[in-house]
């Protein structure tokens, strides 16, 4: 993650009893390294009080909009996806207006609104960020670009488009970038169904990560989760449930709140539900729908999902009244949001079908599992019930 250190340019003076808020951001960086992200922000806050006193200068204006890039990161690493992203965009405009749209100022931030969206699922504009900040960066930042990219492309089963940005950086990568490029080798491999190739991508992530991340880093819980993923497709039930709860663990202990949290507690909740333990993913399914809630709000795509999977896991119990709610109160909103195609619409009308099947409404079952087997074969259907 990039987040700059303020260096005050010679030839500005001195400022007397005014703070500097060079001083408060570069506190922030140090915070923030260290995965202290609530005093990070309260630093970075104060710098842009601190900023707001001085005269108003072209590098005042370049210094502002580095503390607010800052800011914006911190604030997606803590899962406030909304308010990074407002304050991201306050940054992009105020760099460009500070240093012109083609500097490598302009490229940092792009770089960080093309993390931000990539993690929020908006792939097409997470590649238009690094594709337009590619040219403008130096080293090492380029190489951290490009490894959003290659994660964008991982997120959408691009695989040979990412190996074709990871596998060349290999042989020359070393410390956190050996980290990162293995990560998200192992993600590919196993989005490709290599299993054992994941494994090792992810147990040398591993070893890597302990060398160079910090203690306190929660990089190495997407790690542990993709290798329960792992463990569980090869039937090694043990690991994949202790792989999972490490991933949970990481993530809890540096926020609570934080969609990745969501996430893995929704892969563990699949876990016991595939294992027969429907009690428990239920409560896993619940935790991680709060979670959601809290994080991006009750009417994203995230949180509907959650709760659409509840409904699944309170249907497999019999307690359909409940399951029936849910099912209604989901499914449309998921299919608003989402293209007819996409898995995650196919995978809601899914258990909407099985639920129909079950409380005995066979013809609406059979007819919507038609509607779903037409739209994954790419061929036009109406849309189910």
């Amino acid at each position: 993650m990039r987040i700059v250190a303020v260096v005050l340019a010679a030839g500005l003076g001195t400022w007397g009893a005014v703070a500097d808020p060079n001083i408060r951001n570069n506190q922030g960086v140090q915070l923030a390294s260290e995965g202290r992200y609530a005093e990070a922000e309260a630093a970075y806050r104060q710098a842009l009080e601190e900023w707001a006193q001085r005269p108003s200068q072209p590098a005042t204006a370049r210094g502002r909009a580095l503390t607010l890039e800052n800011l914006g990161a911190v604030l997606r690493l803590a899962g406030r996806y909304q308010e990074s992203g407002t304050v991201l965009k306050q940054a992009l405009s105020e760099m460009e207006s500070a240093t012109g749209k083609e500097s490598a100022e302009v490229g940092g931030v792009l770089r960080h609104l093309a993390a931000l969206y990539r993690v929020t699922g908006d792939a097409a504009k997470a590649e238009s960020c690094t594709l337009r900040a590619d040219p403008l960066l130096d080293e090492p930042e380029r190489t951290n670009n490009r490894l959003v990219l290659a994660s964008v492309y991982i997120d959408e089963h691009r695989f040979p488009e990412a190996r074709a940005i990871l596998q060349p950086a290999l042989p020359e990568a070393g410390g956190a970038f050996l980290f990162a490029i293995d990560s998200d080798l192992a993600a590919a491999a196993l989005g490709e169904g290599k299993l054992d190739q994941a494994e090792a991508f992810a147990q040398r992530a591993l070893e890597v990560a302990r060398g160079v991340l910090a203690p306190n880093s929660t990089a190495p819980a997407t790690v542990w989760t993709n290798l329960g993923q792992i463990y569980r497709f090869q039937k090694r039930y043990v690991e994949a449930e202790s792989s999972y709860r490490k991933a949970i663990e990481i993530w809890s202990a540096a926020s609570p709140m934080h969609p990745f949290l969501a996430r893995g507690l929704m892969n563990l909740a699949a876990f016991e539900q595939e294992r027969g333990r429907v009690q428990a993913a239920e409560e896993l399914y619940r935790r991680a729908a709060g979670v959601f809630e809290q994080s991006v709000g009750k009417n994203d795509v995230q949180t509907l999902i959650a709760r659409n999977e509840l409904a699944g896991a309170l249907g497999a119990q019999g307690r359909y009244v409940a399951a029936e709610q849910l099912s209604r109160n989901t499914v449309p909103a998921i299919q608003k949001l989402l293209p007819e195609n996409d898995a995650r619409v196919l995978r809601a009308l899914s258990l909407r079908a099985s639920l129909l099947a079950a409380t005995k409404r066979q013809s609406e079952a059979n007819a919507l599992r038609e509607h779903i087997r037409l739209v994954a074969s790419g061929l036009s259907a109406e849309p189910g019930q």
